[in-house]
């Protein structure tokens, strides 16, 4: 029993050496609606930027579609920028969404197997 229990703690610490945590940075676009108006689309892509910063870490990996083979952790929003895109889907009728840019980074374990 005193091998098997060696044995097993050895395997333990073994498999822990293998496993180290890593960041991972990545980025994730989103749009508004359309808006006949700069501004108005400006506004939507600010208030929309606002709501991802008051997300717990579960919602934050909904939403950014966070993908890792292990967990992913401590998710956080580094940078943002809200730029406007200008199209048309009627001739001369112009309208406005905002784009927001989002770069995040999360850990999550490395395995080297």
């Amino acid at each position: 029993m005193k091998k098997l229990t060696t044995l097993a703690a050895t395997l333990l610490i073994s498999s822990s050496v293998f496993a180290s945590s890593q960041v991972v940075h990545s980025d994730k676009n989103f749009s508004t609606d359309a808006f006949t108006d700069k501004t108005q689309a400006y506004e939507a892509g600010f208030n929309y930027l606002d709501s991802l910063k008051t997300l717990s870490d579960a919602e934050l990996r909904q939403k950014l579609v966070v993908i890792s083979q292990t967990p992913a952790h401590n998710i956080k929003i580094d940078d943002s920028k809200v730029s406007i895109q200008e199209f048309s889907q009627t001739r001369g009728q112009i309208a406005y969404r905002a784009v927001v840019d989002v770069d995040y980074h999360f850990t999550t374990l490395r395995t080297d197997n």
